[in-house]
């Protein structure tokens, strides 16, 4: 069992490091940065907020609802086997994934395409501990990042890149928390790469 020394800090309200709070500015940085990489291409459907999703952006969504739903299946067999506060984070972070899957299926049926439904398994080896499900989860978040950093050149839709990269920042939100509940640093890098 991973044990987090800096528990008690955080329990007592006292501040946390510098370094943890920037942890979401750099991911974001990144999310607007990739923003911006996009082509004008035709447009069909409104999303709420004003952007728009085009059909030709219904494979790369599919793509993203795949990682999704797999960081999904991971969470929710690996939280059983933490302990608090690392479970609560794991309780947060599938409830943020269930509503990322949500928004791409949304996303697919706004242009009347059909969005991927989750496999009926997932490989997820045999976490016994729970460092090695924070492990394993990193390794989740590690795979969306990627998925999500090779895909966003595809969409066309601003409402689509929006959308991806708004999971996205929160995705790796999520794997900076995960590295610093296992002791490492949580930014080890100035920009998000999925490695």
């Amino acid at each position: 069992m991973v044990v987090d020394p800096r528990a008690d800090r955080r329990a007592t309200g006292e501040p946390c490091s510098r370094r943890l709070l920037l942890t979401g500015g750099a991911g974001a940085a990144t999310a607007a940065l990739l923003s911006a990489c996009s082509g004008a291409k035709p447009l069909r459907e409104k999303v709420r907020g004003g952007g728009k999703v085009s059909r030709a952006d219904v494979a790369p969504l599919n793509t993203l609802l795949d990682v999704e739903h797999y960081a999904i299946a991971a969470y929710a067999a690996g939280i059983p086997l933490l302990h608090s506060p690392q479970a609560e984070s794991g309780i947060q972070f599938l409830a943020q994934e269930l509503a990322h899957a949500v928004a791409l299926s949304d996303l697919v049926r706004k242009v009347k395409g059909k969005p991927h439904r989750p496999r009926a398994s997932y490989d997820l080896g045999h976490p016994q501990s729970a460092a090695e499900v924070l492990s394993l989860f990193q390794h989740v978040e590690q795979a969306q990042l990627r998925t999500y950093l090779a895909t966003l050149p595809r969409l066309q839709g601003p409402g689509s890149r929006s959308a991806a990269v708004s999971i996205m920042a929160n995705d790796a939100q999520h794997l900076a928390m995960l590295r610093w509940q296992s002791g490492e640093s949580p930014t080890p890098a100035p920009l998000v790469t999925g490695s």
